[in-house]
């Protein structure tokens, strides 16, 4: 059964004139930069029709942001976006330098609402970090009518068809913090044929939903007495599912992809390519093996989220969702 989505206002159902109107608009601008420059621009490519859409239609876009937990500078991003979009908006240095924004300080929103003489619409287009009740996120609806971006809207809309996906499925976790994995194991518990987990979590025996359909790596490798990626058998095992699959949730690398360890995940990623089954993925070093290896059309949908698609997966709503639901409620 296909779970419905979530009714929000998107930018491209919407019949207001945006016309000289002055529009907040969050971009998912949180990439990684290399020696001063962008390193992986898939979320910033996902999020310029967004902002040009806006410009075309006669608004007044401010572009707001974070990069990194320590308050980065958004300048590398900001280069990048000039280099493709001239003119049209200005942009705030990154949010994350004032503490209120990550305890959805309302104080902060609301200052955020009245920059430049006040804002008239607010534009959430960083499904990313949509799972935060971050100010930004949950305060800003609270004052200004919101809508959601173009990207954001495909991504409640394609997501929405795996909450309740094609049997059989598989769901492959990898990456670090078992805890975030937990609320997805346990809502697919009763939807996945088999929950694969990647190396890092061979240790976490004692953490894992003892059930048969979640499955720990039988073989790993190891370097310096740490695993660091999953073994041979572990991934035909996986492969071997994938091939039989009706579909298939992809989130997070099967080792220490950063480190070099980073085979397994590309193999993993050439095989539900070619499974034919419908395919979801989301996570930095999931979709940077994609790339690497040119199969983005490949895949059903590539998610500009990770820890954000786990809990749209789990959860069917976010809190960035549900602040915008809200929002349309009191203002249209």
């Amino acid at each position: 059964m296909q779970t419905k989505p979530k009714q929000i206002s998107s930018l491209s159902d919407t019949d207001i004139s945006w016309m000289g109107k002055k529009v907040l608009l969050r971009l998912s601008l949180n990439v990684p930069i290399k020696n001063g420059e962008v390193a992986d621009d898939f979320r910033l490519v996902k999020s310029l029709p967004t902002l040009q859409a806006l410009i075309d239609m006669g608004a007044e876009v401010t572009v707001i942001s974070h990069l990194g937990s320590n308050g980065d500078s958004l300048k590398p991003v900001e280069d990048w976006l000039r280099e493709r979009v001239k003119s049209g908006f200005e942009m705030r240095e990154n949010l994350r330098r004032d503490p209120r924004e990550k305890t959805g300080d309302e104080s902060f929103a609301q200052e955020l609402a009245n920059i430049n003489g006040g804002q008239d619409y607010f534009v959430n287009e960083d499904f990313a970090v949509s799972h935060r009740t971050h100010a930004s996120i949950v305060g800003l609806p609270k004052f200004l009518p919101s809508f959601v971006g173009l990207q954001f809207a495909q991504e409640i809309e394609h997501l929405s068809r795996f909450i309740n996906p094609p049997e059989p499925c598989v769901v492959i976790l990898g990456g670090a913090k078992i805890e975030t994995k937990l609320p997805m194991i346990n809502a697919f518990l009763p939807k996945a044929q088999k929950i694969f987990l990647g190396s890092y979590f061979a240790n976490e025996v004692a953490n894992v939903p003892q059930d048969s359909k979640v499955i720990l790596p039988v073989d790993s490798v190891s370097k310096d007495g740490k695993i660091v990626d999953i073994g041979k058998q572990a991934l035909e095992s996986i492969i071997s599912s994938v091939d039989q699959a009706s579909s298939i949730i992809w989130n997070g690398p099967m080792g220490k992809f950063e480190d070099g360890f980073d085979q397994t995940t590309l193999e993993l990623a050439q095989a539900i390519a070619n499974s034919g089954a419908e395919s979801v993925v989301g996570g930095g070093d999931s979709i940077r093996a994609i790339r690497q290896l040119d199969l983005l059309d490949k895949f059903t949908f590539v998610s500009t989220g990770g820890g954000a698609m786990l809990e749209y997966l789990s959860k069917g709503t976010l809190p960035g969702i549900e602040a915008i639901i809200k929002s349309n409620k009191s203002y249209l």
